[in-house]
């Protein structure tokens, strides 16, 4: 992997919240590359910091137990913590196991990708995914990709599904969403006008991001009525032309949103 994962921090961001940005930064490259590792010369050319910075953050990683080191090969790897913290993330997000089985009908329903996406903050991360069944397969997605909400299926409608203006302000507004935005050449008005578009519509259809590809994403909500997730299918852009298909997947799609609500409690 060649391309960099930085981040660019706002003007005001320094201290602890820089050390927890960098760390966040490296862990997530472990994260990706969890059995094969990376060298130091593989994180620094990711992300762009000095020797002497990355050597004190991975110094720190280590003495802690988030990250291991292993001297044959000289690579990193994700450490025994982050284990047991991700162990207590899935009892709290453990509804994700729940729905797979439902992805997965739906994946063979429509003959295409389909996803479960969790809100985390600002962001939209990827948690499930089975692959179609058609000779033709959009996969824009990876189980634990990132998404900035907003921008994709499944974050639009994530995004859309928030009733709070001044939360999507600060969304938009937050220095993570920025640069992920930037990275991608992504602009607020895209994200705006599909906003407005996934409200009007009842759901997200995305068919501007990827050359010919098209998304289709409905949320799942709280019983208070906040987003926490959103159920999406990938397809390409000469399938989904066809509007009785169309018609076909979004039935399909609301009800895998109404079974999975079902699920959360709703």
């Amino acid at each position: 992997m060649s391309t960099r994962e930085v981040v660019q921090l706002a003007a005001g961001d320094r201290g602890t919240d820089q050390t927890f940005h960098r760390t966040s930064i490296v862990l997530n490259l472990l994260a990706k590359v969890a059995d094969e590792g990376l060298r130091f010369t593989d994180l620094q050319e990711q992300t762009g910091f000095s020797k002497a910075t990355l050597h004190r953050l991975l110094a720190g990683l280590v003495n802690h137990g988030f990250v291991d080191f292993e001297q044959p090969g000289s690579r990193y790897y994700p450490g025994f913590c982050l284990g047991l913290w991700a162990s207590a993330a899935r009892n709290r997000y453990g509804f994700a196991q729940r729905i797979a089985p439902i992805i997965r009908a739906l994946s063979e329903q429509v003959e295409d990708t389909a996803y479960l996406s969790i809100k985390d903050k600002e962001m939209a991360v990827c948690v499930v995914l089975h692959e179609g069944t058609g000779a033709v397969r959009a996969l824009p997605l990876s189980p634990g990709d990132r998404s900035a909400l907003g921008v994709g299926s499944a974050a639009s409608a994530i995004l859309a599904t928030i009733q709070d203006e001044q939360e999507i302000e600060a969304i938009l507004a937050s220095p993570t969403h920025i640069a992920y935005c930037e990275r991608r050449g992504i602009g607020r008005d895209h994200i705006c006008k599909h906003l407005q578009r996934t409200r009007e519509l009842g759901y997200s259809y995305i068919d501007d991001l990827n050359p010919d590809m098209t998304g289709i994403a409905m949320a799942l909500n709280k019983a208070a009525g906040s987003p926490i997730a959103a159920i999406s299918v990938a397809t390409v852009h000469s399938k989904i032309e066809d509007l009785r298909r169309r018609e076909h997947i979004l039935t399909k799609l609301r009800d895998a949103v109404a079974e999975a609500n079902e699920i959360i409690g709703n």
